[in-house]
Order: structure tokens, then sequence, then C-alpha cells
């Protein structure tokens, strides 16, 4: 049942859990508004357990399972005003990238199943980027690769610590893995 959905998603959660003030904001943010977050529990339900046993099958990390959750509060047809669509939020360079094909009539950023797969082949890729570290790689999902390495060479030339936490980032991706995190931390302690 979607019971057993949250328990794997839970079963499965193997990011850092660090002490962060951001992430307490953000845990605030959510519980703050719990009709909010049980909205998004509940819009997710069509889609969660394919995207659960993608990861699993993967051997990914489940909290990417929550990435919708951030990104498109698990709405199928979200639009960004930076054009990102569907659950994933792809932008239409990305997407094209990882295979979604977009014409007239189709959008493979709406797909589930498309877009699932371009979302995790584009994760383990950002993974393998990062040398493994994921909370880099999600920082990368958001802000682009380009600007997050560029963020960890300028601390490696100033000889500070080039994890997420040290790094100088956008501020909307400086929000964006504490809010993962968050979401992350409310599911497992509803």
């Amino acid at each position: 049942g979607p019971d057993g959905i949250w328990r794997t998603l839970r079963d499965g959660f193997r990011l850092p859990e660090p002490e962060s003030p951001a992430i307490a904001e953000q845990i605030d943010h959510y519980t703050g508004d719990p009709q909010y977050l049980a909205r998004v529990a509940e819009r997710s339900r069509p889609y969660l357990p394919y995207i659960v046993e993608r990861i699993r099958q993967r051997g990914l990390p489940m909290e990417l399972a929550l990435i919708p959750v951030v990104e498109s509060a698990y709405k199928p047809f979200a639009y960004s005003h930076g054009h990102a669509a569907g659950l994933w939020q792809f932008v239409p360079g990305t997407a094209k990238h990882f295979g979604l094909r977009r014409d007239w009539w189709y959008d493979g950023r709406r797909d589930t199943v498309a877009a699932t797969k371009a979302a995790l082949d584009y994760f383990a890729y950002l993974n393998e980027f990062f040398d493994g570290d994921w909370l880099l790689a999600i920082a990368a999902y958001n802000a682009g690769e380009g600007t997050v390495q560029r963020a960890v060479r300028r601390n490696e030339r100033r000889g500070e610590p080039t994890d997420f936490w040290h790094l100088d980032l956008p501020a909307q991706t400086e929000a964006y893995v504490p809010r993962l995190l968050a979401v992350r931390d409310v599911v497992r302690h509803p």
C-alpha cells in the first residue's frame, strides 16, 4: 500500500544529515503548513511508486524521489518562468541533452517515465562528475555543473573547504539543497 512506499523511501535515505540552520529554517517552513505537504503527498501518489522503484533499481539515494517535491510540488504540468517543465523541471537544453523529445504534440519532460529516466541519468552523471558528492550533484541539478564547479575551484584556490556548505553559490541553489534535506527530514519524522 501507500504506507509501504513511504517506508521504502525512508529506508533508502542516504544523504548526509548535517546540523544546519538553513535546514532547520526550511523544516519550520514545511511543518508550518502541514496542509501543503499533505496536498503534495496526495499529488505524488500516481508517480511515487514508479519513481521509487526506478531509484531502487539503480541504487541511488531515495532522497531523489523528493526532488519533484522541491521542483514542481509533484505537479506534472508545472511550468516555471525559466521554461522548465514537468515533475523534474527540465529546462529545454538539459532535456534535449538527456534524450527527451519535444515537438508540437509531445513534451518528454511531462512524460513521467521518460522524464524520470532522464532525471536519474542526469543525477548519476552529476554524482560521478562531483566524485560521489551527492550534495554537490544536487546543487548542480539546480544551478548547472559549471556554476558549482567554478565555486569549488574558487575555494580550492583559496585553500578553503569545497563541500556544499562552504561554497558561494546562487541564493536559489543555497536554499535548494537545505530544502530537499528538510523535506527528507519531515518525511522521516512526520
